[in-house]
């Protein structure tokens, strides 16, 4: 009797024991959550920021360069690609995020994921959906589109600053000190009539000047480039805080003629598709907001901005409904202009004999005289 009590012991803390490992092995498994194309499309879209055409589309292209999980768990390619979309549209903590009912990962995998996503995002699909007009053709089109919508010839393209909030960097902290006292990086962002983003420079620290960053690109100078081998009629347009050039038309400081005036009300109206086009960024991703602050190394946040703003644009393709736009940083007053070389004074004389010519052009419906 007492051996068959002691059996029946020993059976028991065999089970017990093979429940442990059991539970063990669940809770390294990825839970087993709805399948997210099964939402509504208005709910969809408020998950991860797309619709399912562009969903598809992004797992089509991501899959085949994403590698097989190799845990227990393997986590499918779907999930980790819609967790680290879902992540730029929320912008919130990974681990609330991990716990994400239609995401269910852990915060670690959500970690990795967004670091393999982005990456991917960025080597496939770069340049297929961030594209600089480069010839003649293309740069004709952007032309035609924003005479037709803005009445504006020769425009290519609308440059603008905005400031993305990172955390306290560990290296050159002061670099990354904005003028409003916090630590982000001035991204350029180039746009055309539509909204689309046509160029994108992410990584300078944030006390950089849009001017500098501008002189800096490599669109600033190619333009410069194209005009001084004789291509005189591609412009882009820029605020007060960029520098007169010929190839880079800003608003006059002080109008002396209806004909400016005119021209700077012109100019107003068409240079806000920038900042429509950064509250809608910002807006779909709401990782790049002031508030939420992206807890990255400069490096990997300006990855991060990069990523956003080809989504950015593969929504506006896949016509995805824009959500309500937030302007957390327009500035209102440029920055004034640093100082200049002999050098920099020459173009800038040159940008505003062009700048008149081109009012003369183009505003000479207006009668020459002030109201």
């Amino acid at each position: 009797m007492a051996a068959l009590f002691g059996n029946l012991l020993i059976l028991e803390a065999l089970e017990v024991e093979e429940n442990r490992r059991y539970q063990r092995v669940m809770k390294r498994m990825v839970r087993d959550a709805q399948n997210p194309f099964s939402l509504s499309e208005s709910q969809f879209r408020q998950q991860f920021r797309l619709n399912k055409d562009a969903a598809m589309y992004l797992l089509r292209v991501l899959a085949p360069h994403l590698v097989e999980g190799v845990y227990t768990s393997k986590i499918p390619k779907m999930v980790r690609v819609l967790s680290v979309i879902h992540f730029y549209g929320v912008g919130s903590y990974q681990r609330g995020l991990a716990n994400n009912f239609f995401t269910c990962i852990s915060q670690s995998s959500l970690s990795r994921s967004i670091t393999e996503v982005t990456d991917a995002i960025l080597r496939h699909l770069t340049r297929r959906w961030i594209k600089f007009p480069r010839n003649d053709v293309e740069r004709n089109v952007n032309k035609e589109r924003f005479h037709a919508v803005f009445n504006m010839p020769e425009i290519i393209g609308v440059v603008d600053g905005t400031h993305i909030a990172i955390v306290k960097p560990r290296v050159d902290e002061h670099m990354f000190v904005n003028r409003k006292g916090y630590h982000s990086l001035n991204c350029q962002i180039i746009c055309d009539a539509d909204m689309k983003i046509i160029n994108i420079v992410s990584q300078w620290p944030g006390s950089t000047h849009d001017a500098f960053i501008w002189r800096s690109s490599r669109i600033g100078r190619a333009l410069r480039a194209n005009y001084e081998n004789g291509q005189r009629h591609d412009r882009i347009m820029g605020d007060s805080g960029y520098p007169c050039l010929p190839w880079l038309l800003v608003p006059f400081a002080r109008t002396n003629t209806q004909r400016q005036e005119v021209f700077n009300n012109t100019f107003k109206q068409s240079r806000s598709v920038v900042e429509r086009c950064i509250g809608l960024l910002k807006g779909r991703h709401r990782c790049l907001l002031k508030d939420r602050v992206l807890h990255y190394a400069p490096n990997k946040a300006a990855r991060i901005v990069l990523a956003c703003a080809i989504l950015h644009n593969i929504a506006i393709h896949y016509r995805v409904p824009n959500p309500i736009p937030l302007w957390d940083e327009i500035d209102q007053e440029p920055l004034p202009q640093p100082l200049l070389d002999q050098q920099d004074l020459l173009l800038r004389n040159l940008g505003q004999q062009s700048r008149e010519a081109y009012v003369d052009q183009y505003f000479n419906f207006v009668d020459n005289n002030i109201v």
